[in-house]
């Protein structure tokens, strides 16, 4: 009888901590991620309050948080007016795919950013992964745009992104997504170029070359739904920009019902 009786507490223990983190409104998930993002900035490498050993703690505790509240179904529709004052929060237009990135405020004049995923499956699901940073110290982006695509074999997400290498050599990038099934799959290679079919275009420029551009972040991949051009900039390197200067021409490519063809 004992061992029934602690059984049905177990189960009794379970049921009321997993209806109190899912009682929790968005609104109080909110305050808990700024509180967390908060912890993160206060520990940064750019200020007086450094502390790596806290830092470290506070980037994984955010991350942690973040991977639990974005697999609840109405975090996916939340807006996140206020934490999105302190990073970077981006939704595609059908609202099925959603990106977080904060700047893990670690990387000197090179910042690190951090990203997760959050999407709503085939199955109606809701499910969310984070990026993995890598251990040589090399810049990851933050998500600045998310375009759809409808295709034969389902809708395509473009996720345009922006890494700060140093003050000065900026990369920006689009990369391809498609959900299959419950996946939220990266590797959809839709690209194609002189070296074949890829799932991602991008390029590094010189931001002062387009430090007079009034936008915050400068946006410079657009995407036109209505004809599937996809435009990129043309960068040339010269003697006042050595590490390429963003000019006002472009690279198109045009969706044609299978892949992104380079116009002419």
């Amino acid at each position: 009888m004992k061992t029934i009786s602690s059984l049905c507490f177990i189960a009794l223990f379970i049921f009321v901590s997993a209806l109190s983190v899912f009682s929790q409104s968005n609104q109080q998930i909110e305050t808990e991620l700024i509180s967390g993002i908060k912890d993160i900035q206060k520990r940064t490498i750019y200020g007086g309050d450094y502390d790596r050993e806290k830092l470290s703690r506070a980037q994984a505790v955010f991350e942690e948080r973040l991977l639990k509240f974005s697999k609840f179904p109405s975090t996916l529709r939340y807006e996140f007016r206020e934490l999105d004052e302190l990073m970077s929060i981006v939704t595609s237009e059908d609202g099925k795919l959603r990106s977080y990135s904060w700047d893990l405020q670690d990387g000197g004049t090179m910042h690190r950013f951090a990203n997760v995923y959050q999407y709503e499956g085939a199955d109606g699901g809701v499910y969310s992964k984070a990026t993995a940073i890598p251990e040589d110290g090399v810049a990851l982006g933050f998500v600045t745009d998310i375009f759809k695509l409808d295709t034969k074999s389902g809708k395509v997400y473009i996720v345009c992104s922006t890494y700060i290498a140093s003050g000065k050599l900026n990369l920006q990038s689009a990369d391809l997504y498609r959900m299959d099934g419950t996946v939220l799959n990266d590797k959809v290679k839709l690209f194609r170029t002189r070296s074949g079919l890829t799932n991602s275009l991008r390029f590094e420029y010189d931001n002062f070359s387009v430090i007079d551009r009034p936008d915050r972040p400068t946006k410079l991949i657009s995407f036109d739904k209505s004809t599937g051009v996809l435009r990129i900039p043309v960068v040339i390197k010269d003697e006042e920009y050595p590490d390429g200067r963003v000019t006002d021409k472009f690279i198109s490519y045009r969706f044609d019902g299978r892949y992104f063809e380079k116009l002419k």
